[in-house]
């Protein structure tokens, strides 16, 4: 893929049930990814999607007395209302049981197949519906999935298998010679435990005789046997990278970064690459593999029942509030925590209080001391230098924290140009400049207006790819053009604009919790 151009996905989610914010996290995480990257000018590319060939799928759609395909279609339109309430701008939505998809996971298991990669055994072992995967009797814990904490299937049957234990050297290799293929470091422990105890070879399809009813995609070679799950899954980022348009692929291929959960980092940096290896394709630049999400400091899990969805966020928060919240106060690279009260302070704090008063308060006083006004960039800096010199340094810190997927330190560096902001008021004092209405005062307060108003205008813009809409609102108050989706942040120069701003009202106001939750 060339240098100039970025392919960001996340896991493809199972529409066995609505989604929780763990997902959402995910999600939003990639998002703000992507339009951070277009912000900087970087053509960007963004992937997500439902996983809809399993078992449990399957049983979901049954009990709700509904085939599987008439499940996934109604969980379909459920998953992308709910994206699009949370400012989700994906590219591609994909779901495994697209055509094209199809077309390309027969194809590249064909492949595979006529490679010598793929052939059938008999296969007895621990299976577990949760995490579509079989697990051997050292993995589990006291006889319970590690995950999931239930209690695996025993599962005899006939299946096609990959020889994944073929590419044991070329994954070891893979970990020596990119150390940073999968982040964060700390799973790389886990992984290399893994790879070290010796790889063996999983089992790709599922006997059509062993399910109640066909789901999935027939093997090319063999009717009676469908793709199994994660087969199936991971080539949905081919497929959503246009592989059936070789010239749009190439340009797309490789993913520069798979986002996903740390449960599944075993799937993406052994399985996956493998799978690479043998269809003699590029393999993705990294995975991050981030944590949890907990509530109440315990996972949140669909199974378990322990979850909160986004729309219940949402009763309490607006779509910006709750994505700042998920990637202002939780760092990616571990396991985050939600809680209402949480949400609360954090969203008053920085963005009704630190945020919100600093546009009030500049744009008020910019129309009472100069009504009618436009206020152009000073002749010189007075004052305003050391406010000139943070923000100069902005875009390359941003650039650092997209690169390093760490939201929350991606946001702290807007929060610190807020509060740069505000204390440059209170050592500038303009109310007190305004009072003395000398000549050299006046001229005075014009620079520290405008280098306030200025400095606004650069941090909302850096703000945009987290607060893709009430970062609108203060473009539209302080009457300035609003930053271009692709390259606003990159074109940005400091007083390239004069200001003569319209009517301020509160962009984020405070939220409060119900006395029931309070």
């Amino acid at each position: 893929m060339s240098s100039h151009s970025k392919y960001i996905t996340t896991a493809i989610v199972y529409p066995n049930s609505r989604i929780h914010i763990g997902w959402a996290w995910e999600c939003v995480g990639a998002d703000w990814l992507t339009r951070g990257y277009r912000a900087l000018g970087v053509p960007t590319r963004f992937a997500t999607g439902m996983d809809e060939h399993s078992t449990k799928v399957q049983k979901a759609g049954e009990a709700k007395g509904l085939d599987a395909q008439t499940h996934c279609d109604q969980m379909a339109d459920d998953i992308r209302a709910t994206l699009a309430k949370i400012d989700i701008g994906y590219d591609r939505f994909i779901r495994t049981s697209d055509a094209d998809h199809k077309r390309v996971v027969q194809s590249l298991v064909q492949k595979a197949f006529d490679k010598g990669d793929i052939y059938k055994n008999k296969y007895e072992g621990h299976y577990c519906d949760g995490c579509e995967a079989y697990y051997l009797d050292k993995d589990l814990v006291d006889g319970k999935c590690p995950h999931h904490g239930t209690k695996p299937r025993w599962i005899s049957e006939e299946n096609y298998f990959f020889k994944l234990s073929k590419y044991q050297k070329a994954i070891e290799e893979l970990f020596a010679a990119r150390p940073d293929f999968l982040q964060p470091e700390s799973r790389r422990a886990e992984l290399l435990t893994f790879v070290k105890d010796g790889l063996r070879d999983f089992s790709i399809s599922r006997s059509t005789a062993s399910m109640t009813k066909p789901w999935g995609i027939p093997l090319p070679f063999d009717s009676n046997h469908v793709v199994y799950v994660w087969f199936d899954a991971l080539i949905n980022y081919i497929t959503a990278a246009n592989f059936e348009k070789p010239d749009e692929f190439k340009q797309n291929w490789p993913a520069s970064v798979h986002i996903i959960g740390k449960d599944i980092t075993r799937f993406h940096c052994i399985y996956w690459p493998a799978m690479l290896m043998s269809l003699e394709l590029p393999l993705p630049e990294k995975v991050f593999s981030h944590g949890w999400m907990n509530l109440k400091g315990e996972r949140m899990s669909k199974s378990s029942g322990n979850v909160v969805s986004p729309d219940d966020a949402l009763t309490l928060a607006n779509s910006d509030q709750f994505r700042y919240y998920l990637l202002a106060e939780n760092e990616f690279a571990g396991d985050g925590n939600f809680g209402f009260d949480l949400m609360m302070l954090k969203v008053n704090a920085d963005l009704a209080n630190d945020w919100g008063n600093l546009v009030n308060r500049t744009i008020n006083m910019t129309r009472k001391y100069f009504p009618g006004e436009t206020l152009g960039a000073p002749a010189k800096r007075t004052h305003s230098a050391a406010v000139y010199e943070t923000f100069a340094k902005l875009k390359d810190e941003l650039r650092a924290k997209l690169d390093a997927v760490d939201s929350k330190g991606y946001a702290q560096a807007c929060s610190a140009r807020s509060r740069t902001l505000n204390l440059y008021i209170d050592q500038t004092k303009p109310w007190a400049l305004a009072k003395a209405a000398t000549p050299e005062s006046m001229t005075e307060l014009r620079e520290v207006l405008f280098t306030l108003m200025e400095g606004i205008r650069w941090t909302a813009t850096a703000f945009l790819p987290i607060l893709p809409n009430g970062m609108l609102e203060v473009f539209r108050q302080l009457n300035v053009p609003a930053a271009e989706p692709l390259g606003g942040l990159a074109k940005l120069e400091w007083g390239q604009v004069g200001f003569n701003p319209g009517e301020p009202k509160p962009i984020y106001p405070r939220i409060e919790l119900p006395k029931d939750e309070a």
